[in-house]
């Protein structure tokens, strides 16, 4: 994967999980959860899985899939 790519994943999941970030309506515990999902290395599709817009969490699961396989 490109650095570049790496780097814009990386700034996509912190904001997701930033505290002054309230764009997904996650409470601070959803947020928390979603950052040990990513500890336990565990699939996108369970890592976003407390984002509550179904829309919103396939499109980033997308995402994040995709920037895996370039």
């Amino acid at each position: 994967m490109s650095d570049s790519v790496n780097q814009l994943r990386n700034l996509i999941f912190v904001s997701i999980i930033s505290a002054d970030n309230d764009e997904f309506g996650l409470t601070e515990d959803q947020k928390q959860d979603i950052l040990q999902r990513h500890k336990m290395h565990m699939s996108w599709e369970s890592i976003l899985e407390p984002i509550p817009d179904e829309g919103k969490r396939k499109l980033l699961i997308d995402f994040f899939e995709e920037s895996e396989l370039d």
